[in-house]
């Protein structure tokens, strides 16, 4: 049991990595008024790390799937 809350998380954290750099590098690209008022909310700076943000969760969600796995393949 313990094991599938770990592999739920790991994917829960890559999905949520994902979609938090999906946003921020289209709010960061994007030169609309609404996205401009996006941006504006999250500050340059954060906008600009939000992405790096992103995609340091992915690896984490990833590298933590597969050590799950590894797990699973090894005997208890």
């Amino acid at each position: 049991m313990g094991n599938l809350f770990y592999k739920l998380s790991a994917i829960v954290t890559a999905l949520v990595g994902l979609g938090l750099a999906a946003f921020a590098l289209t709010a960061a690209y994007r030169t609309d008024d609404d996205w401009a008022r996006v941006l504006f909310t999250l500050g340059m700076p954060a906008s600009l790390l939000l992405p790096a943000l992103g995609a340091l969760l992915v690896t984490a969600g990833v590298l933590m799937f597969r050590h799950a796995l590894k797990q699973t393949e090894r005997p208890s």
